[in-house]
């Protein structure tokens, strides 16, 4: 459950939220649950956040930072990630359909049983060492607009589309 005091300080906007941050760097925020449906947090400092089920649906976190954020089963359908850190953000089983998540880093995120569709934006997004696996929605093209390495781990059913292209260029 968000703790009421940081939910004030958030929805008074950026400024207030970054400002509060900034003197209290120890304190881990606790929005879990919170309602942050439609609010722009371009910038915002959420790191280490605890975003567990939050509702982010049409949010603006364009540049925000949330590395090792918990956003598991959080709902960030139609949310602007564009450019935003989530370097080992935990986002198990969070709905993002048709979110944008172009130039993102995600390098080492959790994103198992992840929803996606066909349109989330991954231009650029830094997918190295993040683990997709059973996540639902994904296309080939999605992957191969982002940045992988070995270490990334796809659902299966892309593994097998990815191996049926290397045969094909053989």
């Amino acid at each position: 459950m968000a703790n009421n005091e940081q939910l004030g300080y958030i929805k008074q906007g950026v400024d207030v939220w970054n400002r509060w941050r900034d003197e209290y760097p120890d304190v881990a925020p606790e929005l879990s649950e919170a309602d942050l449906r439609g609010a722009k947090l371009q910038k915002a400092n959420l790191k280490g956040a605890s975003l567990i089920e939050a509702k982010l649906q049409f949010a603006n976190l364009t540049g925000a930072d949330l590395e090792g954020a918990n956003l598991k089963k959080a709902k960030l359908q139609e949310t602007n990630l564009q450019s935003a850190n989530l370097r080992k953000a935990n986002l198990k089983s969070a709905n993002l359909l048709e979110s944008n998540m172009q130039n993102a880093d995600l390098s080492n995120a959790d994103l198992q049983k992840a929803q996606f569709n066909e349109d989330v934006l991954f231009l650029q997004t830094n997918l190295r060492g993040a683990n997709l696996e059973k996540a639902t929605g994904l296309n080939s093209g999605q992957i191969q607009a982002a940045l992988t390495d070995g270490t990334t781990k796809l659902p299966e059913y892309l593994e097998e589309e990815q191996d049926d292209d290397f045969l094909m260029q053989m």
